[in-house]
């Protein structure tokens, strides 16, 4: 059985990808306007990559948690 603080923990980490992914997706409009001639400046360049490292790590994040709990479902 997972315990609270492991679920509060588990519900935290979903949170915070849900909301990575909300980040990736808000920029969507953004990033499909951009024109053939590729006019992007280094500060777009710097947003996306905050967003998708964001969005990275969050997505870790979760495995990470998951991947632990199973263990210890496991190993229960």
């Amino acid at each position: 059985m997972i315990d609270g603080t492991a679920l509060l923990a588990l519900k935290n980490a979903w949170n915070g990808a849900v909301a990575a992914a909300d980040r990736v997706r808000d920029l969507s409009p953004q990033v499909s306007a951009i024109g053939d001639a590729g006019d992007l400046t280094p500060e777009d360049l710097d947003a996306y990559h905050q967003v998708s490292l964001a969005h990275s790590n969050a997505a870790q994040a979760l495995r990470g948690l998951i991947e632990e709990l199973r263990r210890q479902a496991g190993a229960g």
